[in-house]
């Protein structure tokens, strides 16, 4: 996760998995090229990598491919969640005064840990734990989301709003 907006006004933070999405595409098109190499000699094959190719590269593409920005709005007192993939755009909102903080959820796979942020609503009809992203990943970039947004609600505290 990315900020790429911090001000004593605003704070946002976005998730754009670029490098996923290449590999998805590269993963994709090595399939795709062994079917069409394939295809002349062994066609029942060739046909099966090619659809597979595609079909995975979709199917991963859909599943996994999404941007996420997340915009907390001092001056509007509105948290906004947005959320792009191939299936459409979603947004969410909130009272930014009924945030209490960002926290990291953990998922336990095996012998490795993944991570995704989430934020913690006390009041308002949502009351509760909600995530960022759907998906968990490894990395840091969930810790630097919690502590950039923690920070950030920290000097709505202690600062009077702007003018």
């Amino acid at each position: 996760m990315k900020i790429t907006r911090n001000t004593p006004d605003q704070l946002i933070i976005e998730n754009n998995p670029l490098w996923l999405a290449i590999f998805i595409s590269v993963f994709s098109l090595v399939f795709v090229g062994v079917g069409l190499v394939t295809i002349r000699t062994e066609p029942g094959t060739g046909i099966a990598f090619l659809l597979g190719g595609l079909v995975m590269g979709g199917g991963f593409t859909t599943a996994f491919i999404r941007r996420t920005q997340l915009i907390l709005d001092r001056p509007r007192n509105l948290v906004e969640l947005r959320r792009k993939s191939l299936l459409g755009y979603r947004q969410r909102s909130w009272d930014l005064h009924d945030l209490d903080q960002a926290l990291v959820e953990t998922s336990h796979s095996g012998d490795t840990n993944t991570y995704r942020a989430a934020l913690h609503f006390s009041g308002g009809m949502d009351a509760g734990t909600h995530p960022i992203t759907l998906v968990y990943s490894s990395g840091s970039g969930a810790r630097r989301a919690e502590t950039a947004i923690n920070e950030w609600l920290a000097t709505l505290d202690s600062a009077p709003p702007a003018a």
